[in-house]
């Protein structure tokens, strides 16, 4: 049912909240919130709350920095006693693009809104909430002044949109209980962001933004006043059936099931702990196979709920806690928060498997703490420890980020690495930089202490290489062009030169120059150099590595969009050339399609380097942003792979609520060349239950 407002009062009440507070605060643009006894439906209908709107200016990041956005934008802000409301109709006069999709898909492909709320107006974190004009949601946290951002945090929030001849409307529901937030602050700090993708525009509403995500340079949300709910408790238990059958006996089908689930205690505004028992990561997708030019270990996305909310509190540069290091866990407990002036996150897990022959299973911890200093900077610590048996594995890292003002920045690093108290190893790392939205430009120094250490560092983290001392540098510029075939030209060259520890073996040199055309036809090419010289340690050998590549795209910005790889070079004695396809297409308003072919060949081919064909198909149907359906399949010649992994996903209650079916099919040869061959079903469902 829709609420119908009496629209001459709240029009009196919100001319006079406008007029009683200033528009800038401190030299920050405000935005009062209305409160209100219920909020109203949410359906995507501007109409209801036409009356309430206001016009609000937004100024350019893209693609011409500080002019001002050429579409209007109209925001309303309310809240009751448990949820802030926001209604923004979004004007324009070029066509709306969006398609459906389900959660956290969304990004820079389609026109977008997004919410950014500093909830502790600490100038460094921030949530983010978005939405598309057919309201595919996406969720984020923000940390460090935007330098660091975790697209899997997921959250409880509601939000609705509509297409308008006009443009679009857009509706958000954030319930108080679904973020942390400092007790008794009556300003939050907010930013909207908005894309109109057919004119490249990315514009904020507070002024002085030159970087994507910078909270510093937020506005103010004056006259909050959240609901505190303590001891909130949302339990997410799940059930799970599986079948397999594998090419050891076709009419043998294993049945098992499984029982398992977590608990997220919401123990204050500002702190959160959670329990996992049994968690199930059977029907989290495989990685996209890739080929490795570089003789060192890849590092891969974590996909597990788990692990994902609170990770971007482990992502400095020397990472010392890399999740992926843990495998399948009995249970695990996190807590994760703040508390003043510091950020807080504990992880201690449990792997279900033996890690060597000795039968003993491993535990995991990791420690961290960032404390807010100065006005946007801060400094933290992290611990990490595996232990097996007596046996352990430990890091001590303290780490820095100064805000020199809004262009320069001072970063940097250091770990001891300590293997059972008896060998302590020790790296670190000091940054210089500047950087904004179309110019960047850094110089770094790394010291990594010789042999023993990369091994006692990936016991818990993720470290390609140790034994040297690193100098680095990057530069880039964007020049964004008007009334020219030109919509951008982008240059960057990174380059850096290491000696081992102790200086006394030149190591390697890399030279990497890159050239970006983009034009106003939304086509675009690339070129590239790298050039490397490399001392390869485990071979005692030199390396001359080089490659050019040639990119060819079409409308890349966007999610419809096709690009052409062809790249050809030298990688540790083989030569090669390569090409590599891609193409993402909405065939129908609810059928998206990828299709991502590579082909590589080696000359000469060794055991290491090997011709391959690797090819992934994916097609997307969307009956609504909550009910799709999905299906994967790569191949892999080099190992005769095939892979398909089908899904069908019903978020009744999302994000936490949900009912998977999976059927996976995967064959291939092991590494002694035997075939193998396996099918597996899956029924998951997840249903959340809140507790006060």
């Amino acid at each position: 049912m829709t609420m119908k407002f009496p629209q001459n009062f709240y029009k009196i009440l919100l001319t006079l909240l406008l007029f009683l507070f200033p528009l800038m605060v401190n030299g920050q643009r405000v935005i009062t919130v209305l409160p209100v006894k219920s909020l109203p439906a949410i359906d995507g209908r501007y109409e209801d709350i036409d009356s309430l709107l206001v016009s609000y200016h937004f100024i350019q990041l893209e693609p011409q920095l500080g002019e001002a956005s050429r579409s209007d934008t109209r925001i309303i802000v309310m809240q009751d006693e448990s949820a802030i409301y926001f209604g923004i109709a979004c004007f324009q006069q070029v066509p709306v693009t969006g398609k459906i999709q389900v959660r956290d898909k969304f990004a820079q492909s389609d026109d977008g809104i997004f919410i950014i709320l500093g909830t502790f107006n600490d100038n460094r974190n921030a949530y983010c909430f978005g939405t598309n004009p057919l309201g595919a949601q996406t969720d984020s946290r923000i940390m460090d002044d935007g330098r660091t951002i975790d697209y899997n945090w997921d959250t409880q929030w509601k939000s609705s949109a509509r297409v308008y001849d006009w443009g679009w409307f857009a509706e958000f529901v954030i319930p108080f209980n679904s973020i942390k937030f400092k007790k008794n602050q009556t300003n939050w700090q907010i930013n909207f962001r908005r894309i109109v993708r057919e004119q490249s525009e990315i514009s904020y509403w507070s002024e002085g933004v030159a970087e994507e995500y910078k909270i510093s340079f937020s506005g103010q949300l004056i006259n909050i006043n959240p609901l505190v709910t303590k001891n909130a408790i949302l339990f997410i238990p799940y059930g799970m059936g599986k079948v397999t059958t594998t090419n050891a006996d076709w009419n043998k089908y294993i049945f098992e099931n499984q029982f398992g689930g977590d608990i997220n205690w919401q123990i204050s505004s500002n702190l959160t702990s959670n329990i996992t028992v049994n968690p199930d990561f059977a029907t989290v997708e495989a990685d996209e196979d890739v080929i490795d030019l570089t003789k060192y270990e890849i590092q891969y996305p974590e996909k597990r709920v788990f692990f994902q909310e609170g990770n971007e509190m482990y992502q400095t540069r020397l990472k010392t806690f890399y999740s992926r290091r843990v495998g399948d866990i009995s249970g695990a407990i996190k807590l994760t928060g703040k508390t003043g002036k510091t950020n807080i996150n504990f992880i201690n897990a449990f792997d279900k498997n033996p890690a060597d022959s000795s039968g003993k299973k491993p535990m995991y911890t990791a420690v961290r703490i960032k404390r807010d200093i100065l006005q946007s900077s801060s400094l933290g610590f992290t611990a990490t420890n595996k232990l097996i048996g007596d046996k352990m594995a430990s890091t001590l890292s303290t780490d820095y980020v100064l805000n020199l003002g809004s262009l320069w920045k001072l970063t940097g690093q250091y770990v001891a690495a300590i293997d059972n108290w008896d060998i302590l190893r020790n790296t670190g790392y000091v940054r210089f930089a500047a950087e904004n939205n179309i110019f960047h430009w850094h110089i770094r120094y790394s010291y990594l202490q010789g042999d023993g250490l990369k091994d006692i560092f990936n016991q818990s983290g993720y470290l390609s290489d140790d034994d040297r001392n690193e100098f680095d540098s990057d530069i880039s510029y964007k020049w964004w062009l008007k009334n020219s075939a030109f919509k951008y030209i982008n240059f960057s060259s990174a380059n850096n030169i290491y000696w081992n520890d102790d200086f006394s073996k030149f190591m390697s040199w890399n030279i990497n120059e890159t050239v970006q055309l983009y034009f106003t036809n939304k086509f675009n090419f690339d070129i590239k150099y790298n050039n490397e010289y490399r001392y390869y340690k485990p071979e005692s050998k030199d390396y001359y590595n080089f490659y050019y590549s040639a990119t060819l795209g079409y409308n890349t910005e966007a999610y419809n969009h096709a690009q052409l790889i062809l790249r050809k070079g030298r990688s540790f004695g083989s030569d090669y050339y390569s090409i590599d396809a891609g193409l993402q297409l909405k065939v129908l308003e609810k059928i998206a399609f990828e299709l991502k072919p590579r082909y590589i060949r080696f000359s000469p081919e060794t055991s290491t380097y090997k011709t391959t064909f690797i090819n992934s198909i994916a097609a997307t149907y969307n009956f609504t942003n909550n009910l799709w359906v999905k299906l994967i399949c790569q191949t892999n010649s080099a190992i005769d792979k095939v892979y398909v992994y089908g899904l069908t996903g019903w978020r009744f209650k999302p994000p936490f609520g949900y009912l998977y079916f999976i059927v996976n099919h995967t064959e291939y040869l092991d590494s002694e060349g035997v075939f193998q061959n396996k099918y597996i079903g899956f029924l998951k469902l997840t249903y959340p239950i809140t507790i006060r």
